[in-house]
């Protein structure tokens, strides 16, 4: 029985992060999500009292599997880990409705009343603190120098991210992000680096 469990829930978060990469948060229903999981309305409040908690662990999966993924590729550290984001902007162009997801739903967050406002803060500060701890390795390690204003380079490599998925997302003729984001992390190693 508790394998089942894991697969429903499983199933419940694939079918909503694809229900609110297409519709948004604001424009999907639970039974909506319920009847695309092919289970009642009671079932899906079983596994999920509310649409902000079901929102939430949609999110909170998202920036799982992007952790395990950056984790498989070996415990980078330094400018390893900072080149390891190139790998993940190039999966994230193999999974549009992930993206999509997290694009609708942090356009839809930026509003203080909205239930993934909370986790959209939280996101952006631990990605960021990430990069900024990954910064002061380089640093330690002799690849980027100790003035580099870490805390600029971290919210500039993160808004370089969102942005190049916005525009992927929206001009089919964009194909390669990955490609865009690796030439500005070689302009900042250029730039910062030692």
């Amino acid at each position: 029985k508790g394998a089942d469990s894991v697969s429903r829930r499983e199933e419940i978060l694939a079918a909503a992060t694809q229900l609110f990469s297409v519709e948004g948060f604001r424009g999907i229903s639970m039974s909506a999500i319920a009847r695309a999981c092919g289970i009642s309305l009671s079932g899906l409040v079983h596994y999920f009292p509310s649409k902000d908690l079901l929102l939430q662990a949609t999110m909170e999966r998202r920036n799982e599997v992007d952790q395990t993924r950056i984790a498989g590729r070996g415990k980078a550290r330094g400018w390893a880990y900072l080149e390891s984001l190139v790998d993940l902007v190039r999966l994230n162009q193999e999974q549009k409705g992930i993206v999509r997801l997290f694009t609708t739903v942090a356009a839809e967050a930026v509003d203080p009343e909205h239930p993934a406002n909370a986790w959209l803060r939280s996101h952006y500060r631990s990605s960021a603190g990430r990069i900024r701890t990954a910064l002061a390795e380089a640093a330690e390690d002799g690849d980027l120098r100790k003035d580099a204003p870490a805390e600029s380079i971290a919210r500039s490599l993160i808004a370089a991210m969102d942005g190049l998925q916005l525009q992927w997302l929206s001009d089919p003729d964009y194909a390669d992000m990955a490609a865009d984001f690796a030439i500005l992390l070689e302009t900042v190693r250029h730039r910062w680096g030692k």
